[in-house]
């Protein structure tokens, strides 16, 4: 009893644990506003005007939204306009930033007039040491609508494409596509072709947001459940174990030799077709049910099931192996020996009066003779051993 409940502790445990690693795991850095920000970045814009372009950006704001206006030219063949959030620390300046903890960035956007904008980000190869020149940096993009209201996107951060026409200047192969998410220079925002060209386009930007899942905790969430979840189909499967042990009148054992004691079994599945049969049941049933009265005698049982004493002693002999009052003894011990493990706080005079013995002196020398300890003894031994083994309850 005290083990199960040991157990369903110990399932409540994990799985409370496990919901604890899974809510720790979840990552979520905000980005804006960029003074609070865990990841320090500087806002740089850009244009075409170093290409020879007129396209004109201007940043209105960076609290807890980013407002920034642009307006493309119209007569440059490829015009573009950008802000980028570019990483950076106190001492080195501008660094490379590891996002790989993080798979997805999550904003809300809304544009005026509605277009279509691309979130870029730009990337340092590994074979690469070199950021001080713009060309070295690998842009890698997806695209997202920019509505009149303002609108939710999630963008995943693995799901980005590196541009065809780097990819050439650069002289590598168009199924170079992969980019290395542990350098992280910049994450800009950028017009794309739909952009229109001559007009003013307002954008706002807000919740700004990194999100992502540390694994290391992820991992001992999976642990804790898993843990539980054997926990908990160990403790059901053990119970039917010990259900059906007990209707077969088995009984499990300690290592050390000590009954893990069910309540007894009194009555065998008979058949009961004949008079024979109907005798052996009644019997049977008659002890099982009034084994427990001090008073109950041979004479007792012959006279209320007019059974006479030759015959009543060949039936226990022959269902039990026992005389009457070793059988009797037998009933009242193990019903003993069960409540001495459920019943912590009843005294021994207690349980042997529960089972029939009046006498408590009495009761404790023919307990030893059956068990080989006393009572008290015995108690204190399977405590101890559900202590050191709860396996065994």
């Amino acid at each position: 009893m005290k083990s199960r409940q040991f157990y369903i502790c110990l399932v409540v445990l994990a799985f409370c644990a496990a919901a604890a690693f899974l809510l720790l795991s979840r990552l979520r850095v905000q980005l804006l506003p960029a003074m609070a920000s865990d990841l320090p970045f500087s806002l740089v814009s850009s244009s075409d005007t170093s290409a020879g372009g007129q396209s004109e950006i201007s940043v209105m704001s960076l609290q807890d939204h980013l407002v920034f206006t642009f307006e493309l030219d119209a007569a440059f063949s490829y015009p573009y306009a950008a802000v980028g959030l570019v990483f950076k620390d106190n001492t080195h300046g501008n660094i490379q930033q590891d996002l790989s903890r993080f798979s997805k960035i999550a904003f809300n956007v809304q544009c005026s007039p509605a277009t279509t904008l691309n979130l870029v980000l730009y990337t340092l190869d590994a074979e690469s040491n070199n950021v001080t020149r713009f060309e070295n940096l690998r842009p890698s993009l997806v695209s997202f609508p920019c509505g009149a209201r303002s609108e939710p996107v999630e963008i995943g951060l693995r799901s980005l494409v590196t541009q065809d026409w780097w990819l050439s200047e650069q002289g590598l192969p168009p199924t170079d596509t992969s980019y290395d998410l542990h350098k992280v220079y910049s994450i800009s925002l950028v017009n794309s072709r739909q952009t229109p060209r001559s007009k003013p386009v307002r954008v706002e930007i807000d919740r700004l947001t990194l999100a992502g899942w540390n694994l290391h905790l992820l991992l001992m969430a999976a642990v804790c459940m898993f843990s539980g979840c054997a926990l908990l189909l160990y403790t059901f499967l053990y119970q039917f174990v010990r259900g059906r042990l007990s209707s077969t009148g088995a009984q499990p054992v300690f290592e050390d030799g000590a009954a893990d004691v069910e309540p007894a079994v009194v009555v065998k599945h008979l058949q009961v077709t004949t008079k024979k049969d109907r005798e052996k049941f009644a019997v049977l049933q008659y002890l099982a049910n009034e084994y427990t009265r001090a008073d109950l005698s041979l004479n007792q049982v012959m006279s209320h099931l007019g059974i006479n004493r030759t015959k009543l002693n060949s039936i226990l002999r022959e269902e039990t192996g026992l005389t009457f009052s070793s059988y009797l003894n037998k009933l009242r011990l193990e019903e003993a020996a069960r409540l001495l493990l459920e019943m912590d706080g009843a005294s021994i005079a207690e349980i042997a009066h529960s089972v029939g013995y009046n006498n408590a002196s009495y009761f404790n020398r023919i307990f030893k003779a059956e068990y080989g300890c006393s009572p008290t003894t015995y108690r204190k031994r399977i405590n101890e051993n559900q202590t050191a083994r709860p396996l065994t309850d």
